[in-house]
């Protein structure tokens, strides 16, 4: 065997074991529309045919075209499921919870059952998994493509193939979803197949043939049978064709070689087009799909999918599920700057020749041959048609924004980011010789050692965890929890001891509670925990309800002498008000009643236990209870007070609003308003940009109100579109039209 080769199988390996892993640790139906994808492929095991839109008991993906599906239930043909098409996993009512933070606090959408999951697989599982290690084979194939195409590019030297195949096989979210059951793999095949080809045939001598007609036809037939968001690349089909005829005048092999094409799309293609013609009026399908599930107006959604491009952006490396698993901030940024690295690379490389070339008087150097500048020139236009074709989708669907849909253009991007940075390596070390190509092998190495280490990571710490059951605890563990009791939930469960960080806690903070769980009796059933946060005013500042084990453990899981952890996360309000509070723990019945709970000697203490009592504090400012609202950077809330918390019917509470101009041309026309109660200033006193103005607001509560506890909403209305001013945040998004803040506890007296 060739030397070279040992470089692709040792990629490829490590390639279907991250992925198998991947697939494996992430549970079945938890990938991005996973569940749809798979009522696709059973639909068609059990029928025997394709779904139709719009005729399905329940949604599938069946706008898509078939191939993946039809491989899917052709391996899992004789696999009695036990289960209708339209059956589901039971869901976790408070999946997403924070969606958008890093952590491990209900990221699973299904509550899963380790029994009927679990290895060796059986049943629903078992087919869902035969079709996952189907896509692992589809991703496999993709990174061989890329790796073929780089070793088209660069002969020399090998480590830069490596490097571009391992940009594609170790990107997490690339290994993710190829450990999932989608469409977004064999679509990435579909591109790297035809940028293969294309760069093949940039680099024959013969120039245009039969077998290139062929290899591109059925290269098309298989991307249109993919996914349809594949069909543009057609026009690339025919601008590498194109070089080709023109370079050597070959402009009648261009013509037959489209006619080969083009009876090769019809017989493999057509019959798919035509099928959606009959059943859905036109051949793409695509207005009954926005028909059934939604659309926006391209016209009125342009801003909007602009503040989604970062989402799209991190959803191309690395936000796992729905995008509720994401990875630090950090790590896409560190990707941004790669890319930008590499964009650079090659401009700076070419000034720095054209300065040279005039000081020596010599042309500009140029080490790529005419071939290899246009397959390059391929390889952009593929990632920038991909790009389109992503944003274009960004405008009509609310759910465009997944840098999944621009898997077809992925390994043209890898081929770019490798030849940008060894821009880099030429602008130092030259762009020949024994020097160069160390430096060359170098950046290879530290790009597929980067590459690699990430995509461990992202599953060892970020996935895994996401999904992990809690952990158990030890005698020796409880012995060291600074607090240990011994409270009983309706025989059912002992709460052993917890732990509460940080106390005292700011606004805006989180607490976090760890409570030591032991059961004692196996649950009829699921029981809710919930944890509430109540302040001496009475008035609940925060509070949860999830199942426990934050999600990962139901109730209905636990068996006795089971012992875990729970960890549950509080996050205060930006307005919460200094104030000492309770922390209250209990179980319910879902819909139903609270558990009883009783001290060790069997004592009652009611429905809720009163775990501690924690000191809420204000954050450090120069305003009481300081803010940093900003209001469409006209007016900054930095602060507020109240006169008190506790009120009766037709008492006044006087609030004070401290307010930080930022727009002195706009306060003629800002009315701030507090509701239910209508009050409202107006607050332009001539002040400057920087100013500090306090705004006082005093509020009489009606002689009819009920008792109970009652927020009060700030808004800042605009006089002359009577429109609520947006709260932004710093990076620019929307926030709200208004700010809740601390709730007012409204008492009657007994007469």
């Amino acid at each position: 065997m060739k030397q070279r080769d040992w470089y692709l199988i040792a990629l490829l390996a490590v390639f279907v074991a991250l992925a198998g892993a991947y697939s494996i640790i992430n549970p079945i139906h938890e990938g991005t529309d996973e569940l749809r994808h798979y009522r696709f492929v059973r639909y068609v095991v059990e029928n025997g045919r394709l779904p139709v839109q719009g005729q399905e008991a329940c949604r599938s993906q069946s706008h898509h075209p078939p191939l993946i599906y039809v491989l899917g239930a052709a391996a899992t043909w004789g696999i009695d499921t036990g289960r209708d098409v339209c059956s589901s996993l039971p869901s976790n009512p408070f999946w997403g919870y924070r969606y958008w933070e890093v952590g491990t606090d209900n990221k699973n959408m299904y509550l899963h059952n380790p029994t009927l999951e679990g290895f060796p697989w059986h049943g629903e599982a078992l087919a869902a998994h035969i079709v996952r290690f189907i896509n692992v084979v589809v991703g496999a194939l993709t990174v061989w493509l890329v790796y073929a195409t780089a070793r088209e590019i660069w002969p020399r030297p090998r480590g830069l193939a490596v490097a571009t195949a391992a940009l594609l096989a170790f990107n997490p979210m690339f290994l993710y979803m190829s450990g999932t059951i989608n469409n977004d793999v064999i679509a990435a095949l579909s591109g790297a197949l035809v940028l293969y080809l294309l760069v093949r045939l940039l680099h024959d001598e013969q120039g245009l043939r039969w077998r290139w007609g062929v290899g591109l036809g059925l290269a098309y037939v298989l991307a249109l049978m993919s996914k349809f968001n594949l069909a543009p690349i057609i026009l690339l089909i025919e601008v590498g064709m194109g070089l080709v005829a023109w370079r050597k005048r070959q402009w009648g092999w261009w013509w037959e070689l489209n006619l080969v094409m083009g009876l090769l799309t019809l017989y493999g293609a057509g019959w798919w087009f035509g099928r959606n013609y009959y059943y859905y009026g036109e051949p793409t399908g695509v207005e009954t799909l926005t028909e059934l599930w939604g659309a926006r107006a391209p016209s009125e959604s342009f801003w909007l999918a602009v503040q989604e491009l970062p989402n799209a952006w991190s959803s191309l490396w690395g936000r796992f599920g729905f995008g509720q698993i994401p990875l630090p901030q950090a790590v896409y940024g560190v990707l941004w700057w790669l890319v930008l690295a590499a964009v650079s690379g090659p401009l700076v490389l070419w000034l720095v020749n054209q300065w040279e070339a005039r000081v020596t008087g010599q042309r500009p150097r140029s080490a790529l041959a005419v071939p290899t500048q246009q397959a390059l020139g391929v390889a952009l236009l593929q990632v920038a048609m991909f790009a389109a074709v992503l944003f274009s989708y960004m405008l009509i669907s609310p759910a465009g924004a997944m840098g999944r849909f621009f898997f077809p253009g992925l390994p043209a991007l890898v081929v770019l980011m490798v030849f940008g940075l060894t821009g880099w390596t030429g602008l130092m070390w030259g762009g020949a010789g024994r020097t160069a190509e160390r430096a060359q092998n170098g950046l290879a190495a530290v790009l597929t050692g980067g590459m690699a280490v990430l995509a461990v990571l992202a599953l060892t710490n970020y996935l895994a965890p996401a999904y992990a059951h809690p952990p158990r605890w030890s005698e020796a563990e409880l012995a060291a929890v600074p607090h240990q009791t011994d409270i009983w939930f309706d025989q059912l469960v002992r709460l052993r001891g917890y732990d509460i960080q940080p106390d005292p806690v700011a606004a805006g903070e989180k607490l976090t509670v760890r409570l030591y769980w032991e059961v004692m009796n196996q649950p009829p059933g699921d029981y809710l925990l919930f944890v509430h946060l109540i302040d001496e005013a009475g008035t609940m500042v925060t509070q949860r309800d999830t199942h426990p084990g934050a999600g990962k453990f139901p109730a209905s899981q636990w068996r006795q002498g089971d012992r875990f952890v729970d960890t549950i996360s509080l996050t205060l309000p930006e307005t919460a008000y200094p104030a000492a509070a309770t922390l209250f723990v209990g179980l319910y019945v879902p819909d139903g009643y609270r558990l009883g709970v009783q001290d060790g000697q069997g004592q009652g203490l009611g429905d809720a236990y009163a775990v501690a009592q924690v000191d809420l504090v204000a954050q450090n400012g120069r305003f009481p209870n300081p803010q940093d609202a900003n209001f469409e950077n006209g007016l900054r809330l930095v602060g507020y007070e109240y006169s008190g918390r506790v009120f009766a019917p037709g008492q006044t509470v006087t609030v004070t609003l401290y307010w930080e101009v930022l727009d002195e041309a706009r306060l003629g026309y800002l009315r701030p308003q507090l509701r239910p109660t209508g009050s409202e200033t107006a607050v332009a006193v001539a002040p400057r940009t920087g100013d500090i103005l306090t705004d006082v607001h005093r509020l009489t509560i009606p002689p009819d109100t009920a008792a109970g506890e009652y927020p009060l909403d700030l808004y800042l209305f605009d006089i002359f579109t009577q429109n609520a001013v947006i709260i932004v945040a710093e990076d620019g998004h929307q926030i709200d039209n208004h700010l809740q803040l601390a709730k007012l506890q409204i008492v009657v007296p007994n007469h």
